[in-house]
């Protein structure tokens, strides 16, 4: 794959020197353009065509037709990207841009992949379950984003902006009932402030029941549960200032279904894993089971609660100069987590039926950040965006009853960029980016002997508090040539994640704190247009250089590992983070519409990946061998299409999507992990064929309606597991539903 990399960057370079006509090439009768893609992912409007990053943009019609209700969903429509749910943290998610992943629910952990809700940069994971409805644009970048959004974007950003007010009187109401008792009520109106402003109001109900019956305890437990509300006021203060506030509230009490896939082994270092298959606990009673009746069942002790509770303030101000605005983005995050789970619990274990491992934790955290942009809009060659952004957050986790602690993560960044772009000559484009960031975090946690004890707040084994410093320079520079037919760019980015502290360590050495990982990535891009703007095709290929990797390191906890001259003593096993790893990561993206008629269009999206560690040190040595890069498929795919038919009265829409992706491996320790014996860690690949058919109509009094019709994952019936992780002493995944049905109904008016 790396030699099919360069190949193409050193075909693509000699196109620098050339002036091709290739639209010249395909002349039609009847000429139908695709319709030009505006985005901001450089924080200024732009055709996408003329943008050198790696973005998939998807409007709102490719959304709705194509049922995409979900942040996951767009993993559908992207190439090289995994998103899917993450359990454990309320209203979370799993996400994987060009195999820089992240998948823990730790408040002291940074995400890979940023994600941006109307210009807000969310600092955690939770939360970001959003709900894709009433929406402006959604845009994809992949490969780091350090130079415009900062920290913690080296795999990319997921940028989402919801609609302003209109300004006018109207409501849009929209309710789908769904397989497994699923009813999503959403309703916003719209209505006028005065001659300068307007109003939304938007609030949405959403409730559910498991797709898996718990065999356990004889019924169908609830599945997701969500009511969500959001105000927003839009106003011009003034000719050249407008105002928007926004207030969202959400409550996401959702259940959810973890299956045990532990097995019962030795290690490579000697020591017993699956401790819990001796009990009855693990895949036995668990997986295996499960497997057998397509993961339509589930067997543990208790439901398996991971909810969320917030507010959120946003607050945007935009004041327009001749040719420049001054933006200020101002955000309050502010929620409260309780995930109370047994998720190893048996039907009747050998020793025991109760729950073998149950964990509750209570978290409250907070976000508050503030950003200042300079962005120009000039005649001339030279354009820019200059800004500061700041973000503290505080995070406060209490756990119990088996892992009893208290900790507190308090975190603060400040950073200065510009991105300036200098058209050289009619042909030619230069791109220069640049951000320096200072952060600090401090962080305390105390440990207690017992659940009481905590209650007490008598600290027995750990209490202290640890403080961690960096600092860090990203830059971006890009060159790019315009030709006939479109434009070709090369560009090389930095991006870091943020070094921390691990809240589950159980000694002094394991607690941390651990450094930032960088990122290095050279890119290049080909956006064209032919058959007269027909057919847009885009390709893009990259190498990434990912250095001082975080990655967890189990180790036995019987005092036999020695850090820093101190016996390790953590009962079963010790989990470390440590900058461990080295991973080189090559890829290829394909992107393209067709618009063969007026009426139907076809869009792919093609990911293709070889990624490898180079390092990952245990103990002094490479055991890079025997480690696979996780939620890295080689291979992801989609084809969708779109034929649109004249109807009496009305538009019929008949929409799908079919799409693919290779296996991959989940979340594990390669100095621990065995593979034959070990749990089954691999995620078979799947192909998926989604349908949709529309009916849209206008009304008399100037509204609209739409009826919706709609299939997912067609093909397969059952479930199958997501995001496996190997976690020492036990192992799990989350199951997914496959084929599902349902119907929308939504009025405008």
């Amino acid at each position: 794959m790396k030699n099919i990399v360069f190949t193409m960057l050193f075909s693509f370079v000699s196109l620098f020197g050339f002036n091709l006509n290739l639209s010249a090439q395909e002349e039609s009768v009847n000429s139908i353009a695709v319709e030009e893609i505006i985005v901001t992912a450089r924080k200024r409007a732009e055709s996408i065509q003329d943008v050198p990053v790696a973005v998939s943009a998807l409007s709102v019609e490719q959304i709705e037709t194509g049922n995409i209700q979900r942040v996951q969903d767009l993993e559908k429509l992207a190439p090289n990207v995994e998103i899917v749910d993450m359990p454990f943290a309320g209203g979370a998610i799993s996400a994987s841009i060009r195999g820089l992943s992240f998948d823990d629910l730790e408040k002291t952990f940074q995400p890979t992949v940023g994600v941006v809700i109307d210009g807000v940069f969310a600092a955690s994971n939770s939360g970001v379950d959003l709900d894709l409805f009433d929406l402006e644009a959604v845009e994809v970048l992949r490969g780091p984003q350090g130079t415009l959004y900062g920290r913690n974007t080296i795999g990319g950003v997921i940028n989402i902006r919801r609609t302003k007010p209109t300004r006018e009187f109207g409501a849009k109401v929209q309710v789908d009932l769904e397989e497994d008792d699923t009813s999503d009520v959403k309703f916003i109106l719209n209505a006028p402030v005065g001659d300068n402003g307007g109003i939304k109001v938007a609030m949405r109900k959403l409730q559910s029941d498991s797709f898996m019956f718990n065999v356990t305890r004889n019924e169908r437990e609830r599945g997701r549960k969500l009511e969500s509300a959001s105000v927003v006021l839009d106003f011009d203060l003034s000719d050249r200032l407008n105002a928007n506030y926004t207030f969202d509230y959400y409550n996401d009490d959702s259940q959810h279904n973890i299956v045990n896939i532990t097995k019962f082994y030795v290690n490579a270092l000697g020591a017993p894993q699956g401790v819990f298959d001796l009990l009855g606990q693990g895949a036995g009673t668990s997986d295996d089971l499960a497997r057998a009746n397509d993961y339509e069942t589930v067997y543990s002790k208790a439901p398996f609660n991971s909810g969320i509770q917030g507010v959120n303030h946003t607050l945007r101000l935009e004041y327009e100069l001749d040719n420049h605005v001054i933006k200020l983005i101002s955000g309050i995050n502010d929620f409260e987590e309780l995930m109370d789970i047994c998720s190893w619990g048996s039907p009747g274990g050998v020793v025991t039926p109760d729950c073998v491992f149950p964990v509750v934790r209570d978290q409250d955290f907070e976000q508050t950040t503030h950003e200042v942009q300079l962005v120009s809009d000039l005649d001339g060659p030279y354009n820019y965006v200059l800004g500061y952004y700041m973000v503290e957050t505080e995070g406060n986790m209490d756990s119990g009853p088996v892992q009893n602690f208290r900790s507190k993560i308090e975190t603060e960044a400040w950073a200065v960029f510009g991105d300036l772009t200098i058209d050289l000559n009619d042909l030619w484009t230069l791109g220069l980016g640049a951000r320096y960031t200072e952060e600090e975090a401090d962080f305390s946690i105390q440990t207690y002997a017992s659940f009481n004890d905590k209650i007490a707040r008598t600290p027995t084994v750990l209490d202290l508090p640890r403080d961690f410093k960096d600092d860090n320079a990203q830059y971006k520079i890009s060159i790019q040539r315009n030709t006939d037919f479109g434009m070709v760019y090369l560009s090389h980015s930095t991006g870091f994640r943020s070094g921390g502290f691990n809240a589950r360590g159980t000694t002094l050495e394991s607690v941390g704190p651990f450094n930032s990982e960088e990122v290095e990535t050279f890119e290049l891009g080909l956006r064209s247009e032919l058959l007269d703007n027909r057919l847009i095709f885009n390709i893009t290929a990259f190498t990434n250089d990912y250095t001082d990797k975080q990655e967890q390191v189990v180790t036995p906890g019987d005092g036999t590992i020695i850090v820093d001259g101190v016996p390790q003593n953590c009962g079963t096993t010790c989990t470390f983070i440590r900058n461990a790893g080295s991973v080189t990561i090559d890829g290829i993206e394909i992107e393209g519409t067709y618009r063969a008629t007026e009426a139907l269009t076809f869009r792919t999206a093609i990911g293709f990946l070889d990624s490898k560690y180079d390092v990952f040190e245990y103990d002094g040595v490479n055991v890079a061998s025997n480690a696979v890069v996780p939620f890295a498929p080689d291979m992801t795919a989609s084809l969708s299409w779109e034929y649109r038919s004249e109807v009496e009265s009305g538009e019929l829409i008949f929409a799908g999507t079919f799409s693919t992706k290779d296996d991959y491996m989940g979340r594990y320790d390669p100095a621990a992990y065995i593979f034959g014996p070990g749990a089954d860690l691999n995620v078979e690949g799947e192909s998926k064929l989604d349908l949709s058919l529309t009916y849209n109509r206008d009304t008399a009094n100037g509204g609209s309606m739409k009826i919706t019709i709609f299939g997912n994952d067609i093909l397969e019936e059952g479930g199958y597991l997501v995001r496996p992780l190997d976690a020492g002493a036990f192992a799990f995944a989350t199951p997914q539903k496959r084929q599902h049905f349902g119907i929308s109904l939504g009025v405008e008016f």
